[in-house]
């Protein structure tokens, strides 16, 4: 059985490259959240670099910004990410759309559906990109793998059934969470188009609160970096003692924590400009 569904995003991103081997100093997190925008930097190697936009794939009026000018003027608005473009560009925009998130089950209630076959990775799921868990998510899987092959049932419907049971357990929790995140996201970002309030589910509320408290406390900073390095999920984390207070407490007010850039007026203003 196969889930598969537009993940509703759309990337337009660029490279660059310095004269002195550098890359540019982070003055926040890689991925910074703006109302209607995320901005992606990612730091390579050999003084390389790239910068995403991501946006709703339903945003038609910032589709301008598959044009050099207008994506350079948009993140030139960006403060906290304007340096990134202290560089030599070594492409042009390149938009990445009609993004998957994709999910394969091999055992229908209990019954595999074919024997021979163990999926791993993106074989097995995929998503939208931008929290950058893909690779940690299929590592963790490749991990599991290795157990189950340690000492594997004889039978190939018991392997296939083994298989699809350490799947559930190591990494479909992951994928379920990403999902959830990104879903949440993109409602936050078409929201925020519409000019209507956001209403956030319980798991997105406190995700975004640990987020922002994580600026604010170590003990709550090393929670998020265990959850955002795949180590451990939110739910586990926010159980351990004390974490969850220090959450609701200092990040409850992370609506407010809004970051300096541009309008979703101004953006499209930007857009255009160079489109016509």
């Amino acid at each position: 059985v196969e889930e598969k569904a537009d993940s509703g995003f759309i990337y337009y991103g660029r490279h660059f490259k310095s004269a002195d081997g550098s890359t540019p100093p982070a003055f926040g997190p890689l991925l910074m959240d703006h109302p209607t925008m995320s901005i992606l930097t990612l730091p390579a190697d050999n003084g390389t670099w790239g910068i995403g936009l991501i946006a709703s794939a339903k945003d038609a009026p910032l589709r301008g910004l598959q044009h050099n000018d207008a994506w350079m003027r948009a993140v030139a608005n960006f403060p906290l990410v304007a340096h990134w473009l202290d560089g030599e560009p070594i492409d042009d925009v390149a938009v990445m759309a009609k993004i998957e998130d994709r999910h394969r089950t091999f055992v229908i209630d209990g019954d595999p559906v074919a024997t021979g076959v163990l999926s791993l990775a993106d074989s097995w799921a995929c998503t939208n990109p931008s929290l950058g868990r893909g690779i940690s998510i299929g590592a963790k899987q490749a991990v599991a793998l290795r157990d189950v092959l340690h000492d594997p049932p004889a039978d190939p419907t018991e392997l296939a059934r083994c298989w699809h049971d350490a799947t559930m357990r190591s990494v479909e929790p992951w994928y379920r969470a990403t999902l959830a995140y990104d879903n949440q996201r993109l409602a936050q970002i078409e929201a925020a188009i519409d000019g209507r309030p956001f209403e956030a589910d319980a798991e997105y509320e406190l995700t975004r609160a640990m987020m922002s408290a994580s600026m604010q406390d170590p003990e709550v900073l090393r929670a998020f970096v265990a959850v955002a390095s795949v180590l451990r999920l939110p739910s586990e984390v926010l159980a351990d003692p004390g974490v969850l207070d220090k959450v609701v407490r200092l990040g409850s007010g992370w609506r407010d924590a809004e970051l300096p850039g541009p309008s979703h007026d101004e953006l499209c203003a930007i857009a255009a400009g160079a489109a016509a």
